[in-house]
């Protein structure tokens, strides 16, 4: 996958709502984990001092499609290098936000989700925002697409999947 070296394809407009380093530019690095199977992308965030990546995963189904787990910010490049992916091997299915109060995700499951409006969004159990409890729709989570993880994950439409054998 080819990386861009186009500051403006780093570009993330709405990061003042998680006013976080390096604020409006975030560039995306893709690696492949696991070939044809697994791949990361990070990016980096950070506050004051402190600069961590932040990880999304994007998974194979055997079914076809893909799998993302824990988005980060829809960038041009980001959504170029999934893209990349989706042609190789089919839409991205699931949007998984796996935890409830990972604001660093969290801020970034509905962009992403416009992004890939085929995919249907899963998210953790029990959301909450601060300081106000809104419903998900408010922040940005497409309402006809967007459903809590069954606790039972053996009900969830991925429970069948294999990633390694």
């Amino acid at each position: 996958m080819q990386l861009s070296t186009h500051p403006k394809d780093w570009s993330w407009h709405f990061w003042p709502a998680v006013p976080l380093y390096p604020y409006g530019r975030r560039r995306t690095i893709c690696a492949e984990i696991v070939k044809d199977t697994i791949w990361t992308f990070d990016q980096l965030h950070g506050i004051l001092y402190t600069v961590v990546p932040i990880r999304m995963t994007v998974v194979k189904l055997a079914a076809g499609g893909l799998l993302v787990y824990a988005p980060v910010a829809p960038t041009v490049e980001c959504v170029r290098l999934v893209n990349e992916l989706v042609t190789k091997h089919g839409d991205v299915k699931y949007i998984i936000l796996p935890t409830s109060s990972g604001l660093e995700h969290k801020v970034f499951v509905g962009p992403f989700a416009r992004c890939f409006p085929q995919a249907q969004v899963f998210v953790a159990p029990h959301q909450w925002s601060f300081p106000v409890n809104l419903p998900l729709s408010w922040l940005g989570f497409p309402q006809k697409r967007t459903q809590v993880l069954p606790e039972d994950s053996s009900q969830s439409p991925f429970a069948d999947e294999q990633v390694l054998s």
